[in-house]
């Protein structure tokens, strides 16, 4: 019973949840209170269930076939499993099972550790690795030390952007990214924030192993400790420089097309100037009588000044031509575009320089038809656009695909506009390579496509905020997440659904990120739900602003951690509560290390050994051990079954007393690796000493019974066979005196005497045998004068068996042999050796009984014809808890007792007994008394 309700009072008090079940049935037998906290069902709900009922569907089978393999080997065991608590929600859990007797039931009785949290940090800690492995920006994690951050960790990614290898950055500081160039603007920003301890953005200029350099990206943000205290930077870098070169070459096109306008628009303006100039000059300085007279003179010489004039103009046109026609040349050679112009034949009549590169041509392609240069398809396209242009007399643009010498394709942007010249209609063509701002298009479409799918998809909720705090833009999970429909989240704003009191510091929070006090926070508050309810979140957010540094909208990340904060609420109060009991209960819990140091345990401790905690921690385990190999054998069986349970270990107290305990206890394993040991341990000294005492009292009665039916044994068969005996020749003398004759009369009597006087004998035997097993017997031994005559008297004893069996007794020794010792146990020692002998030798066989002086004792021995004794079966002869007996040659009945009580005679003088025998042969008994007797 004490072991019962030890049994019981550790399983209620245990912090951990534990449960019994009925290995045929499944059937919850009994849990304590852990379990009905982490399951959140009573204990009464619990005894009306199945395991089943804790079982995930999806999960059942697995988790039976584990239950059911487990039931068959009865081995214990320790699996992971997830459970589903009466909510619904999922928990994964640790068990550990152990078979058990439970009110005359075959059970298992399982321990539970949720592991939940840890699963799921482990579950986060994998994904962001994976993520921080394969992302393909660079990321760089540094340490904190007095002398600056220390690079601990780089991904492959930064080391193809830098060239460096892994080996080559680990224990150097970030400065080896940075070259000559620390006057860098970005750097000076970045020390700023890493004082103050905030995040921070920044463009850098890097450089590569081999010194090249290259524009990155960097977003760097601190990590604190739960003191606060910052332990680490993680730095995330994004090769820019390719996007920087497609914008500064669109910057260069978009430039250079500005002075080619400027250019044609200048020679326009030009002529338009003079002639402007030329009509003013005749309208203010000519009257009409003088327009008349000048247009007379003019018409006479008309003739004259036309060749005059002509003569002039040819000479200025060909200077101005030549003049022109060079600056044409080396500007439209200097073009970027690839420029062309070919005739209403589809001629080619020039083209720069830039376009025989770009194509791999050379000038003399010029005057060739587009089908002999181009091939009859691309001619063919190209005479249509030309005509069309030429019919229209308007420009035309369209894009072209041409492919580069390797065989990539480079996209063109061509404008076609009509001319004529001295030779009839022209077309003239420029071409502006835009691959480089095609992609970069693309890349930002793409952008902001994939922004918009992880806007609208992602599994957190995702807003646009005015700097007024209205809702601008919501996504689907947010919406969710407070029950609102999107037209009813952009009629309100973030003041509306903040909890009243996180109103004043979220109020703060945003008014700083708009007037750019701070770049970017993340901070936990409580919105409102829809139904009232309060919503736990954590809120990262930025704002974006225009060219102009206007604030434009908050972007912000919005996470439900509600059911986290409960957790983290129920983790407290847990702690609480289980510190409450680690302190107060009286059973010892403690945990050790690897190394055997214990690390902690509880402050009940004192109260049984007389050391205080703080001088059990720090100190190797064993030191508190009575015997070590108490240590090495629960080491053993650690190693073995990874848990003990009611393990029996013997310590010391402080003032080196003896002190039994029960020991539960376990390996404590953190990600397969084993870090120590814990357990509970209960004084159970007094319930040891008790066990001790009833044992010790258990082996008295079985003794003091085993005794008492060995005498029923004799008196029931021994004793009444021959008191039955002459009782019936007693009524055979009766019955027939009258017609007996004195002869007969008197043979009756004498086998009477002989048959109660054996029962008298075996009386006294029984009685002195009774007395030697309380130690009552007396023990008185004298000189033996006549030894010849007790034995005489012993044979004369068994005479009346040995006669019925035609058995003969023939004894032998020599001489007077001098002995001394207690006639009555020596006689009781020959005659029930004789006795023996008689009962196991076969009608007509024979016994022989020999005295000799041997090695300072006189040695007797009882030698026999008979069935012999098995080997097996000697060593049992003289085991008193043996008790080994059979039946006669003619079925007579032994008890077990003569032999033990010869043994205990011989033993009181100080002697022997032994046997020697071989089965269908016979045995001989040898027993030894030692002369010296009478001195000790």
């Amino acid at each position: 019973m004490k072991r019962k309700a030890s049994y019981y009072n550790l399983f209620e008090k245990s912090p951990l949840p534990m449960w019994v079940y009925d290995v045929n049935t499944y059937c919850f037998l009994d849990v304590n209170i852990a379990a009905t906290v982490l399951y959140g069902f009573s204990k009464a709900e619990f005894l009306t269930m199945t395991i089943a009922a804790i079982i995930p569907t999806e999960d059942a089978d697995m988790a039976k076939n584990i239950v059911r393999e487990n039931a068959k080997t009865g081995e214990p065991y320790k699996n992971t499993f997830r459970h589903v608590k009466k909510n619904g929600e999922l928990i994964a859990v640790e068990v550990e099972s152990n078979e058990i007797e439970f009110d005359d039931k075959q059970a298992r009785v399982v321990l539970v550790h949720d592991i939940t949290k840890r699963v799921e940090e482990e579950h986060w800690s994998k994904l962001l690795e994976s993520v921080v492995i394969n992302t393909t920006d660079g990321v760089v994690i540094t340490n904190t030390v007095e002398s600056g951050p220390v690079i601990i960790y780089v991904n492959d990614a930064l080391l193809n952007m830098s060239g460096f290898s892994r080996e080559e950055l680990i224990g150097k500081v970030p400065d080896v990214f940075h070259g000559y160039n620390h006057a860098q603007q970005g750097l000076r920003k970045i020390d700023t924030a890493i004082k103050n301890g905030l995040p921070c953005n920044a463009e850098l200029i890097n450089y590569t192993k081999s010194g090249k350099p290259y524009d990155v990206s960097i977003n760097i943000c601190p990590v604190a400790d739960h003191t606060g205290a910052i332990t680490h930077w993680i730095s995330i870098q994004r090769d820019i420089t390719e996007n920087r070169n497609y914008i500064k070459e669109i910057e260069d096109q978009n430039k250079k097309l500005v002075d080619i306008a400027w250019m044609h628009s200048h020679k326009v303006r030009g002529p338009l100037t003079q002639i402007m100039s030329l009509i003013e000059l005749l309208k203010d300085n000519v009257s009409i009588e003088d327009q008349d007279i000048l247009h007379e003179y003019l018409s006479k010489s008309a003739l004259e000044l036309d060749h005059v004039i002509s003569d002039i103009t040819k000479k200025a046109e060909h200077g101005a031509f030549t003049m022109n026609e060079k600056r044409f040349y080396a500007f439209m050679d200097e073009l970027p575009g690839l420029c062309w112009i070919a005739d209403d034949d589809n001629f080619l009549r020039y083209a720069n320089k830039c376009f025989f590169e770009t194509l791999h041509l050379t000038p003399e392609i010029i005057g060739k038809p587009l089908e002999e240069i181009f091939g009859e398809e691309i001619a063919r396209s190209a005479r249509l656009d030309n005509k069309d242009v030429l019919r229209s007399g308007e420009n035309k643009e369209f894009h072209q695909t041409v492919r580069d010498g390797n065989g990539h394709p480079q996209y063109y942007k061509t404008y076609k506009f009509p001319f004529k010249d001295g030779e009839g209609g022209m077309v003239g063509a420029v071409a502006f390579n835009v691959t480089k701002r095609i992609k970069l298009e693309e890349e930002l479409y793409q952008s902001e496509a994939q922004f918009k799918q992880a806007f609208e998809h992602s599994l957190v909720g995702m807003a646009l905020i005015s700097p007024q705090g209205k809702w601008e833009r919501v996504n689907k999970s947010l919406c969710q997440m407070l029950g609102y429909t999107e037209n009813e989240m952009k009629s309100l704003s973030i003041q509306d659904l903040t909890h009243p009191e996180d109103l004043k510091g979220s109020q703060t929070i945003l008014e700083d990120l708009a007037l750019g006090k701070i770049e970017e926070v993340k901070y936990e508050k409580r919105y409102l739900h829809k139904d009232g309810s309060a919503i736990w979140v954590v809120i990262a957010a930025t704002m974006l602003y225009d060219s102009a540094g206007k604030a434009l909208h908050y972007v912000s990340q919005i996470e439900d951690i509600t059911k986290r904060k409960e957790i983290e609420n129920d983790l407290v109060l847990s702690e609480k509560k289980y510190r409450t009991i680690f302190e107060n209960v009286q059973d010892v819990f403690y945990q050790t290390n690897q190394e055997g140091i214990v690390t902690e345990i509880s402050p009940s401790i004192a109260h049984h050994s007389g050391y205080l905690r703080t001088e059990i921690i720090g100190k190797p385990v064993g030191d508190f051990y009575y015997y070590p190999q108490d240590r090495e054998r629960i080491i053993e069986q650690l190693r073995i079954n990874g848990a003990v349970i009611d393990f029996e270990v013997r310590l010391k107290t402080k003032d080196e007393e003896l002190r039994y305990a029960s020991v539960n206890a376990k390996l404590n394993v953190e990600n397969g690796v084993i870090i120590g040991t814990e357990g509970s341990m209960r004084d159970v000294t007094r319930r040891k000493f008790q066990e001790n005492a009833l044992q010790a009292l258990n082996t008295e009665l079985t003794a003091s019974n085993e005794q008492k039916n060995k005498l029923f044994s004799i008196i029931g068969h021994d004793l009444r066979n021959p008191i039955s005996g002459s009782l019936q020749l007693l009524d055979l003398t009766l019955n027939d005196f009258e017609s007996s004759s004195a002869d007969e009369v008197h043979l009756y009597l004498s086998m009477m005497k002989t048959e109660l006087s054996n029962a008298n004998i075996l009386l006294e035997d029984l009685l002195t045998w009774a007395k030697s097993q309380f130690d009552a017997v007396s023990f008185n031994p004298v000189e033996i004068k006549d030894l010849a005559g007790l034995i005489d008297k012993c044979i004369q004893t068994v005479s009346p068996m040995a006669i019925k069996k035609n058995i003969n007794i023939a004894p032998c020794f020599k001489g007077d042999i001098l002995l001394h010792a207690d006639i009555g146990m020596l006689e009781t020692i020959i005659r029930n050796l004789l006795s023996n002998a008689v009962k196991f030798t076969a009608a007509g066989g024979s016994i022989k009984l020999k005295v000799v002086e041997h090695n300072n004792a006189v040695l007797f021995s009882v030698k026999d014809n008979g069935l012999g004794i098995p080997k097996y079966k000697l060593n049992e002869l003289f085991d008193k808890n043996s008790n080994y007996t059979t039946f006669g040659t003619l079925g007579e009945k032994g008890t077990g007792l003569g032999l033990s009580l010869c043994n205990d005679f011989v033993l009181k003088h100080g002697g022997v007994l032994w046997a020697e025998s071989e089965e269908g042969i016979g045995t001989t008994f040898y027993f030894t008394i030692p002369e010296l007797l009478k001195d000790s």
